[in-house]
């Protein structure tokens, strides 16, 4: 792929998420176009190909039997190894939507069969874009805070009967994955381990206590124990109405850190003052600019509302590895590392005993 070609991306599954993906392609149009859409179901296909003046398919083989680059996966969370899988096969990069299987398994296969065929692979999780998140990594980078002692990641978000009730997959452990923790807590988890590192053992509890017709959680919490030796808590929920910030705090021997809605809140170190960001709407009434925090906050109630950010960067990554010949920045491996902690407190939880790392 040369430095003036435009890298063609192909989608499939035309549900909520997949709007987003238009959008940040759409956002980049000297580096990148759609060029066709794919859903099993003919009229979210119809729909989403006439909307965007591209064809549209029902069937994801034939749809990589065209002539494109990039697939992108917005289907099911426990699909998306499967069709990854498929693209990979087909030559194609992957951009697969979080998280990247709902099984270790699942995601390995779908690795696997990235470097196999030599494609990219990138799995989304904006919120390491975020200022926020980008500030805490720098301050650990530069050991500000010391010796690490403690972190907790929270999810405080609400998601309504009829959010699980609008697919058949919601709220299924083997398409879905699990509840809140798989779906809405995910990245979070990824920001909690990007920042502590490796996990050696946990124990959790979940419940579900919001909703009916569910297989999955709507309350999870745990207690982790990393390498390093420090400690953390992990709460994630989708009955907490009406959704609350999503926040991740860090502290050690040598200062603070709390990021919430993807934004510095407050760090504190040995010897100086805090750095304090207060989050304020741009004007008032009811034409008040929406900031990107005010996005991040609305998500907790409403899966329509991500932030666009994150997303066009993930894409400007995966065409600069691709022009570099390098892994993108979030990777496949990066994912699943977020994708065994969640499974590891699941099974701490469904069996009441501690879970220890790496998983068997």
């Amino acid at each position: 792929m040369s430095s003036s070609e435009k890298m063609r991306f192909a989608i499939v599954g035309c549900g909520v998420i997949h709007g987003t993906h238009v959008s940040a392609i759409r956002s980049l149009p000297d580096l990148a176009e759609l060029v066709a859409v794919c859903d099993e179901n003919p009229e979210k296909a119809k729909a989403a190909g006439e909307k965007q003046g591209v064809p549209f398919f029902t069937d994801l083989a034939e749809m990589l039997q065209q002539d494109f680059d990039t697939l992108t996966v917005c289907t099911p969370s426990g699909l998306h190894a499967k069709q990854g899988v498929m693209g990979a096969n087909a030559g194609k990069h992957i951009v697969c939507e979080k998280p990247i299987d709902v099984s270790l398994e699942a995601a390995d296969a779908l690795i696997q069969a990235c470097e196999k065929n030599r494609v990219k692979l990138v799995v989304i999780s904006q919120h390491r874009y975020s200022t926020g998140i980008r500030a805490l990594q720098q301050f650990l980078s530069e050991g500000r805070l010391g010796s690490l002692c403690y972190a907790e990641s929270v999810t405080k978000w609400y998601r309504s009967q009829e959010y699980y009730d609008s697919g058949g997959w919601r709220g299924t452990w083997e398409l879905d994955g699990g509840g809140a923790l798989m779906n809405q807590g995910v990245h979070y988890v990824d920001q909690l381990r990007w920042a502590m590192g490796p996990v050696k053992s946990v124990a959790a509890t979940m419940a579900t206590r919001a909703h009916e017709r569910i297989e999955v959680e709507d309350v999870v919490s745990a207690s982790i124990e990393f390498e390093s030796g420090a400690v953390g808590t992990l709460l994630a929920s989708t009955a907490m109405y009406p959704g609350y910030a999503q926040a991740i705090e860090v502290y050690g021997t040598g200062g603070a850190v709390i990021v919430e809605n993807s934004r510095l809140k407050h760090a504190q170190f040995a010897g100086d003052p805090p750095l304090v960001q207060n989050f304020e709407r741009q004007g008032e009434g009811p034409d008040a600019k929406t900031t990107p925090v005010e996005a991040g906050f609305n998500a907790a109630a409403d899966p329509t509302q991500v932030p666009l950010d994150g997303h066009i960067e993930h894409l400007k990554d995966l065409i600069e590895a691709v022009r570099d010949d390098r892994d993108p920045f979030m990777s496949g491996k990066e994912a699943r590392a977020a994708l065994e902690l969640i499974v590891g407190v699941y099974r701490a939880a469904r069996t009441g005993e501690r879970v220890y790392f790496p998983l068997k």
